[in-house]
């Protein structure tokens, strides 16, 4: 196919990699001449009225930052595919992205929402920690790899500016509620070793290493020990966002897209609405009131 037609099936599959998964979606390839300067470009020195942004931050920003979401990285091999090819149609992702109006990328209004967005994964009081850095990196669980090599990367230098060149007390994420470890161990691994009628059991698939792996099989056959517990609690703190279950990937991934869930998962759906008593449990447990080591 020539690049001329990948850009035009960009728009037109658009809807149908939303409803038919990664499978598909990654059968196509983003060809975006819209890359950002790598030249770390001054940012912009403007005044700020209290908790709005200055229309030069959103310019700066649609101009400098977000063309990178556009970027091809090179084909459809998983680590290479452009932001936009996963950030735009998944439900209810952090970073969850406009559809570009265009195969030139965003409207104005558009950008400017995706800016509302994208300044949710930065910290600006500690700027190296935005998760806006740390995921294309590969510093965090990222299902799309890692993008750069290392910190001296040009489009890291320009987005790490950015973010330093914005009030340093703006976009600051609040802190996230400790999540149990004992309830964890007691009650949430429970969910993977137990399946729904007609079923399988979680660990049958993620029961393996990497960031998928978080169910991992007991080596008793029946119950966790401290170590193989500790493990899959550090693990499964990757598919989780605390404070925030709407946003989990964990619940996400196991709730019917009927009701809010993700489009892909390829094992069965647990959970049919956010009213299952299980899945009420387990959003308690990640808004952080839930601990000890009983389940009802």
């Amino acid at each position: 196919m020539t690049e001329k037609k990948l850009v035009m099936s960009y728009r037109r599959g658009w809807t149908t990699w939303a409803m038919t998964g990664a499978g598909i979606l990654f059968a196509f390839c983003l060809v975006a001449t819209t890359a950002a300067d790598s030249g770390s470009p001054k940012a912009p020195a403007t005044a700020q009225v209290s908790g709005v942004p200055s229309a030069a931050d959103v310019e700066f920003y649609r101009k400098n930052i977000e063309p990178l979401f556009l970027r091809s990285r090179g084909g459809t091999t998983p680590g290479y595919a452009a932001c936009v090819m996963c950030h735009t149609w998944q439900t209810r992702v952090r970073f969850s992205l406009e559809t570009p109006a265009t195969d030139a990328g965003w409207t104005a209004e558009q950008s400017r929402r995706n800016f509302d967005v994208v300044t949710k994964l930065v910290n600006t009081a500690n700027p190296e920690s935005s998760r806006l850095l740390l995921k294309p990196l590969g510093g965090v669980g990222h299902t799309g790899g890692a993008y750069w090599k290392s910190r001296e990367d040009p489009e890291y230098l320009t987005v790490l500016k950015w973010i330093r060149s914005l009030p340093a007390d703006r976009y600051v994420a609040a802190a996230e509620p400790a999540l149990d470890f004992e309830f964890f161990r007691s009650c949430v691994q429970k969910v993977f070793m137990t399946p729904r009628e007609g079923h399988i059991p979680c660990s049958n698939c993620h029961g393996g290493g990497g960031l998928a792996g978080f169910a991992p099989v007991p080596q008793s056959g029946s119950e966790w020990n401290d170590q193989e517990a500790k493990r899959a609690f550090q693990t499964f703190s990757r598919v989780i966002l605390p404070g925030n279950p709407d946003q989990s990937r964990f619940l996400l991934k196991m709730l019917h897209p009927d009701a809010g869930g993700s489009y892909t998962h390829n094992g069965p759906r647990r959970f049919q609405s956010r009213d299952d008593p299980e899945y009420r449990m387990l959003a308690a447990w990640i808004r952080g009131e839930r601990k000890g080591s009983s389940c009802s």
